[in-house]
């Protein structure tokens, strides 16, 4: 009978697609995480903010959930809506032209193809993502984490202002100074309090090229060290890490590598040795790249594609878990986790992300962080498990639930949130004052 109702004439005016085709409704009854499976009662395409805000109105009349998804990368079933409608922003990927600082991008407008349009005006955004495939929209709704994290925030702190359709299904343009408690509220918080429709990032110049250290370290403590000092020097533009585990000839345990990149306009290129000066990595193990920035930038689609050649990104289960850990007690939990994991408990493709950032940094009030130390180090396992291994899953499953209680003990938080948060958002969330 909803049905029925939702593809009749009870949303007039939709200049978009309002689907209930079983390949529709299947599509987004899965994500990314290949795990949690959500049918929903159909799929909006919209043709604008006005179409989203016409099914949030009508949502909230019926007692329907209704929930954004942009490019699928959820791996709890974050964006899927059992018996509810689902907003496909995918639609909504219009990239506007440069400004001198800033430019206007749809929510549904994905990473690299901002990157395409600013790049050939020689500006880049203040912070990205690893993974370019990420939409702007979903990637403000986390908070978002990359290199530059260090010294500009998450990706939530570099926007000018935002275009939202509140639960009460209102079209709502909110900044700094203007309707500033729902620009607060937005980012950052995964969509409970609305859905953005667009928002304008911030720019600064692109330069030419990009010098890419891989620094190796056996000592996680020695590791975690160096990342705080280049952190609070500022004498890379991108610093990250990853953990490995240790190949033969290296022993039991695992390797750290500290990834930092400086950014130059050939042919003035950086002081390799001054760069690396007082760290403490392993010498003459180091890894040393020159490439061009937007080569920088898209240095993980080609994993991506060998995933996708094997069927694993499409297929396999991703229980992935990330959490923001305090400074002070990163090395504990850290240690603790990879003490009692394998490479197998990683899964194929998988990695572990060590990323550092000033907490002062992280200024939108409701994005993760943790609270109490001067650092937040995001600790994150990229899981993958071989589909038709149920066993692997929920030992990876049951990890991940030790992790997030471990960083709960010492003041850590989740990165995302547990799947039953999402369960009646959009349409039953109480908006701020706007």
């Amino acid at each position: 009978m909803v049905v029925k109702t939702i593809v009749g004439e009870a949303v007039p005016g939709l200049r978009g697609v309002l689907s209930t085709r079983e390949a529709d409704l299947d599509a987004a009854a899965r994500d990314f995480g290949n795990r949690v499976r959500r049918r929903p009662l159909a799929v909006l395409r919209p043709a604008d903010a006005g179409d989203v805000a016409a099914v949030v109105r009508f949502g909230r009349e019926h007692g329907i959930t209704v929930v954004p998804r942009g490019g699928g990368h959820a791996v709890d079933g974050q964006a899927q809506a059992r018996d509810g409608i689902v907003v496909d922003l995918s639609s909504l990927d219009g990239v506007g032209e440069a400004g001198p600082d800033a430019v206007a991008v749809d929510a549904g407008a994905r990473w690299d193809a901002v990157a395409d349009a600013v790049l050939p005006a020689g500006l880049t955004p203040l912070v990205l993502p690893d993974h370019l495939g990420l939409t702007v929209g979903g990637t403000l709704s986390a908070g978002g984490f990359g290199g530059t994290s260090h010294r500009h925030g998450c990706v939530a702190d570099t926007v000018r202002d935002l275009e939202v359709v509140t639960p009460s299904g209102e079209r709502v343009t909110c900044s700094p100074t203007g309707n500033a408690a729902l620009f607060d509220a937005v980012r950052g918080t995964q969509g409970e309090h609305g859905i953005i429709t667009r928002a304008t990032l911030a720019l600064t110049r692109a330069p030419g090229a990009a010098r890419r250290h891989l620094l190796p370290y056996r000592d996680l403590g020695t590791f975690l060290a160096d990342q705080r000092r280049l952190i609070e020097d500022g004498r890379f533009h991108h610093v990250e890490g990853q953990a490995r585990p240790a190949g033969d000839g290296e022993g039991a345990g695992w390797l750290f590598v500290l990834e930092a990149m400086a950014a130059f306009d050939p042919p003035h290129a950086p002081d390799d040795r001054a760069l690396l000066a007082g760290l403490s990595h392993r010498r003459g193990a180091e890894e040393t790249e020159t490439t061009g920035y937007g080569d920088f930038l898209r240095r993980a689609a080609p994993l991506e594609a060998r995933l996708r050649d094997t069927g694993s990104w499409q297929d396999d289960p991703h229980p992935r878990c990330n959490v923001l850990l305090p400074g002070r007690h990163a090395e504990d939990v850290i240690a603790a986790t990879l003490a009692g994991l394998t490479a197998a408990d990683i899964g194929p493709g998988g990695g572990v992300l060590l990323y550092p950032v000033p907490t002062d940094r992280i200024v939108a009030p409701y994005a993760p962080k943790a609270a109490g130390d001067a650092v937040t180090v995001l600790f994150g396992l990229q899981r993958t498990a071989r589909r038709g291994d149920p066993d692997t899953l929920e030992r990876m499953l049951r990890g991940n639930e030790a992790l997030r209680e471990a960083a709960a003990a010492v003041g850590g938080v989740r990165y995302t949130a547990p799947t039953a948060f999402h369960e009646a958002r959009v349409t039953s969330g109480t908006p701020p004052t706007t």
